[in-house]
């Protein structure tokens, strides 16, 4: 037994003295203005003025001019890796960005802080050590939080496992994203409803300000995880607002646009021209539901699969622009009404497996207006053709 002692000392002695920090501080950055930044970031910042040690350790990098980095990520194939920096150096990038900026002391034991320094070592050094990115299980925010519930026996998990979380990934999505309403159209049209499910506050952790939240509420023994906050920065700058609400005046204008220029050429001429608009939006309907299917069933992009859009925007839109027989385009036509029919009460039930009512006030009265020029549309044809002859 003196012998395992005189081991485990001696191990302890010839430790790097970098190792010896007496702090740790879970840091979390407010959203900013790029798209990448909407959902904000954290790390975890290491203090022990004696051995100098003054740095944050966070995850979620990425090299855009690493070689085919584009195409890797087109197929859903996300190579990120954690980092380092001084606080200094760090808290002045995120002050220059004009992100806010917030430390909560972490109530650990000096051998739990030197535990936490090896493992986010071993985890980043040397840099870049690769992991598999995911944008809801797998990000700089589930880094944190699977080290911190390590270095405390697993108390965070207990206790987040059995909470459920305030707002499904939908919700935060959706909140986080109503500041810029076409990127927002844009992440509500190709997101499925693996997005909408009930989540714990364990998956909710993946958002950083959710993370802060529930590390907080935490109290092994009766006493809280976190025994201080810092507002290092707090510019009241990117200020997303703290629920999810329906951007009605957005979709129902883009909805009401959209039946203007399909419709309104049908009622001042018959020349060939005039379906032109209507044929630009089967295009878009049919490539944009082709990429669903793409990334649903070729890329590991698995949020996109079942997605209930695909009752409105589907590949078949693509055949009205075939010379095939008018009774195929008539199937067709049967088909693409019966689904949009579906499609409307499926994504407009709150408790439904997708729900998207912001989407319908764009997505119903559009389709409808298509699906009534393409009645028309043989029609039109023939009397430009008897007007041309």
């Amino acid at each position: 037994m003196r012998a395992l002692w005189a081991t485990v000392l001696a191990l302890f002695a010839l430790a790097p003295t970098d190792g010896n920090a007496q702090e740790a501080w879970l840091v979390t950055y407010g959203p900013g203005e790029e798209v990448w930044e909407r959902f904000g970031h954290n790390a975890l910042w290491l203090v022990d003025e004696e051995s100098g040690l003054d740095h944050t350790f966070s995850f979620g990098y990425f090299e855009l001019d690493r070689a085919g980095f584009y195409f890797d990520f087109a197929r859903g194939i996300m190579r990120y890796y954690g980092s380092s920096a001084t606080s200094t150096r760090e808290f002045e990038f995120y002050r220059g960005r004009d992100r806010s900026i917030t430390a909560q002391r972490l109530d650990l034991t000096p051998s739990q802080v030197r535990w936490l320094h090896r493992l986010l070592d071993d985890a980043i050094f040397p840099v870049p050590q690769y992991y598999d990115y995911d944008y809801y299980f797998a990000n700089c925010s589930t880094w944190l939080r699977d080290l911190i519930d390590k270095v405390t026996a697993g108390s965070l998990a207990e206790f987040m496992h059995k909470q459920p979380a305030r707002q499904n990934f939908r919700e935060h999505t959706s909140r986080l994203n109503m500041q810029r309403p076409w990127l927002h159209a844009g992440l509500m049209t190709l997101l499925g409803p693996e997005i909408d499910r009930e989540r714990t506050a364990w998956e909710e952790a993946f958002l950083p300000e959710a993370l802060a939240y529930w590390i907080e509420q935490l109290a092994p023994g009766g006493q809280s995880l976190v025994t201080e906050t810092r507002v290092i920065h707090d510019p009241q700058v990117h200020q997303p607002p703290e629920s999810d609400t329906i951007l009605w005046w957005f979709y129902l204008l883009l909805g009401l646009l959209g039946v203007v220029l399909v419709t309104l050429p049908l009622w001042r001429s018959t020349s060939a021209w005039t379906l032109l608009p209507w044929r630009i939006a089967v295009t878009g309907y049919g490539l944009a539901g082709g990429l669903i299917v793409l990334m649903w069933l070729a890329t590991a992009h698995y949020p996109v699969a079942g997605n209930l859009v695909l009752f409105f925007l589907h590949p078949l839109w693509l055949l009205f622009l075939l010379p095939v027989g008018r009774n195929v385009k008539m199937t067709v036509w049967w088909l693409l009404a019966a689904a949009t029919a579906a499609g409307a009460v499926l994504l407009a039930l709150p408790d439904g497996p997708q729900y998207r009512a912001d989407l319908l006030l764009w997505l119903v009265p559009m389709t409808v207006a298509m699906l009534w020029t393409g009645r028309r549309t043989g029609q039109i044809t023939r009397e430009a053709r008897d007007a041309a002859g």
